[in-house]
């Protein structure tokens, strides 16, 4: 069945949450990496550590479950556990899936806008088998911005060669939503489970909304 999507000559999508099912992993991190290293995490670290930065993660892991390594090795830790899941497990969500079969069918020209490390994405989409779908992969890294700001999809639009009445972001995060919105792009919300509880705002702002429908 086609998607009901917006008219677009162009599209930038977000790839954490949106074309790829890596959230779960993303949220369970800390959890897999204190498992590495033989320790068993609390029922609450997912609570514990989702508003801090890896630093304060890290200090966090020292003081709370006596691991003996550096701020920084624990970092490098952290990051070595969630990029073997890209270079090997992550798969696509259902939603991504239809997606991109919806833009390559319509022959839509499209980019990957996204906070995650190069490295990591590309080994995610090359193994996946769709790395050469997309016109270019822009990182907010790159752009020197997050998605608090409006750079990293004005940067994507001008390369696609698109303007904002004729280039559709896709994203499943309110605050990316709500920032490319403000921008003035028309916004396809995608639902993701890990975030069930911005859904219903998500709906609000965007313009059209993705929700996998459970068989």
């Amino acid at each position: 069945m086609d998607l009901q999507l917006p008219h677009m000559n162009y599209a930038i999508l977000d790839l954490d949450g949106t074309i790829l099912d890596s959230m779960e992993a993303w949220k369970n991190v800390t959890r897999d990496y204190l498992d590495s290293l033989g320790i068993t995490a609390a029922p609450d670290i997912r609570e514990q550590v989702k508003r801090r930065t890896s630093e304060e993660t890290a200090v966090y892991l020292q003081q709370m479950y006596s691991v003996s390594l550096s701020k920084q090795e624990i970092i490098s830790g952290m990051h070595s556990v969630i990029r073997i899941k890209y270079e090997t497990s992550i798969p696509l969500k259902k939603t991504g899936i239809q997606i991109l079969n919806y833009l390559k069918q319509h022959q839509i020209p499209f980019c990957a806008a996204t906070s995650t490390d190069r490295q990591m994405i590309e080994a995610a989409l090359k193994r996946l088998g769709i790395y050469n779908d997309f016109s270019f992969i822009l990182t907010c890294s790159e752009v020197g911005k997050g998605k608090y700001h409006p750079d990293i999809f004005l940067q994507a639009m001008e390369r696609l060669g698109g303007n904002i009445k004729n280039t559709v972001v896709f994203e499943d995060a309110l605050h990316c939503v709500r920032t490319a919105k403000n921008a003035g792009f028309t916004v396809v919300g995608v639902y993701e489970q890990v975030d069930a509880e911005d859904w219903e705002k998500i709906c609000e702002i965007s313009d059209v909304q993705l929700k996998e429908r459970i068989s």
